[in-house]
């Protein structure tokens, strides 16, 4: 069953009479996404020369300073719409940089820009990209680096999505940033990450927006169809960045019909990084979006000249069609699950003796009008199979707990979860149960990292 299959036995499994609402209001939100708006912000940000984290901070012109003031005031004029329920602030920190050329201790301006939720505003939803740039020498905080695609465009993005969601109310937050330092080691999206985690803010998911501009391919093909989703997993197939990447997939096939999401299943680029990784090691859902093909010859380059035209990383190149794709993957995957009820809570999973039905045990979401449970082969990348409560024989065990039979799915070949749907028919991440220790010899090796050594 494909991708698209699914997503409509999603839509069809549950048929909830509010079914229609979340649709109607992802569609409304999609509409007003605006590529020459993304073109705009793209080409002012390019035109403060370089954004590096060292460069001048005291123009309106040119430098950091000047790029962060602009998109200060931005966020700004789009929460002078919002009645106060968007609200922008700076975050400032001096944090440690490790990087060749670099001091060894960074100052960094965070602009963040929060829409308080007005049902569940404890659970948050985080959208970034970098607004710092950097050419062919990392530490140089003057010469040019325009950034147009790494990462003016995933900054544009993190904007437009602010401009558009920020028009409604939803019930969990979304918080929206500017991320400065990225390319010095992901400094600000880190004091970011570890400043909520402090806080201890639930952080159900974030997507981070990083070279999603090119279309073009180093080899001659043109890439527009599909962004690419990594995410990371500490063991196996299954974390809760892969639950995220999961509901980007599927928002983005329930709502935008000519654009694809396709899952990568590696943290990200072979050997590379980028903002989501601070959220990860923050021990929250994380997901980058990139494009599909980089091209490298303008990517971290110095400024050049082919054919009497500047050549390296300038707008000329960014396919700012594609850009606003993009923003409406991030736009229908925020709306959706901000929308939602939070993920339940999968406590485990069994195989019954007498017959091939998988057992799963959840603790319902608060809020949920109805839930879902999924399955898909351990190799599958996606969700392939979708039933809804009538088809899952639930049962009502003690402690708020539910068990939801799932007829003739053999737990040993699949993994299986379950999701929240809201009123409106909205559905959160699906949430999966913790595996068992897999054999003996795994047991032992735990209970011999837990024990002291043998003073003989």
């Amino acid at each position: 069953m494909t991708l698209r299959a699914v997503a409509c036995l999603c839509a069809g499994a549950a048929l909830l009479p509010a079914q229609q609402a979340i649709d109607e209001r992802v569609r409304t939100l999609l509409r007003a996404v605006d590529a020459a708006r993304i073109e705009t912000s793209v080409r002012t940000l390019v035109g403060f020369g370089t954004r590096h984290v060292l460069s001048r901070t005291d123009s309106d012109t040119e430098g950091t300073g000047a790029a962060r003031r602009w998109l200060q005031a931005r966020f700004e004029a789009i929460a002078a719409e919002t009645d106060g329920r968007l609200v922008v602030e700076l975050q400032d920190a001096v944090v440690p940089c490790a990087r060749p050329g670099m001091p060894r201790e960074v100052p960094i301006r965070n602009v963040i820009a929060t829409l308080r939720g007005t049902g569940d505003p404890e659970r948050i939803y985080v959208v970034g990209g970098h607004y710092d740039s950097r050419n062919g020498r990392g530490e140089d905080g003057k010469g040019a680096a325009p950034g147009a695609v790494d990462d003016a465009s995933g900054t544009a993005v993190a904007l437009e999505a602010c401009r558009v969601l920020a028009a409604q109310s939803f019930a969990a937050t979304i918080v929206f940033v500017a991320y400065d330092a990225e390319e010095q080691g992901l400094l600000g999206s880190r004091a970011h990450a570890e400043a909520l985690h402090a806080a201890g803010a639930r952080v159900d998911g974030m997507l981070g927006c990083d070279i999603v501009g090119n279309t073009l391919g180093m080899d001659g093909a043109r890439y527009h169809r599909w962004v690419r989703c990594f995410s990371y997993a500490p063991t196996g197939n299954d974390s809760l960045g892969r639950s995220l990447a999961r509901a980007v997939t599927r928002a983005a096939a329930e709502h935008l019909h000519d654009f694809e999401v396709r899952l990568v299943l590696r943290g990200d680029r072979y050997g590379r990084g980028g903002d989501h990784r601070s959220f990860f090691d923050a021990g929250y859902p994380a997901v980058r979006l990139t494009e599909p093909r980089e091209d490298f010859s303008r990517q971290h380059q110095d400024v050049t000249e082919r054919d009497g035209r500047p050549y390296g990383d300038v707008p000329d190149f960014v396919d700012f069609t594609y850009t606003a794709n993009v923003a409406r993957v991030v736009v229908a995957t925020l709306a959706e699950l901000a929308s939602a009820p939070p993920p339940p809570l999968a406590l485990s999973a069994s195989l019954r003796r007498d017959r091939y039905d998988t057992e799963l045990v959840f603790a319902p979401a608060p809020g949920a009008r109805a839930h879902e449970f999924v399955w898909r082969e351990t190799t599958a990348a996606d969700w392939t199979h979708v039933v809804d409560e009538a088809a899952a024989a639930l049962e009502e065990l003690d402690g708020g707990r539910v068990r939801a039979t799932l007829a003739g799915v053999c737990l040993d070949d699949v993994v299986v979860g379950v999701r929240a749907i809201g009123d409106d028919g909205s559905r959160s991440r699906v949430a999966t149960p913790p595996e068992p220790e897999r054999n003996d010899l795994q047991r032992r090796a735990r209970r011999a990292a837990e024990e002291p050594d043998d003073p003989k």
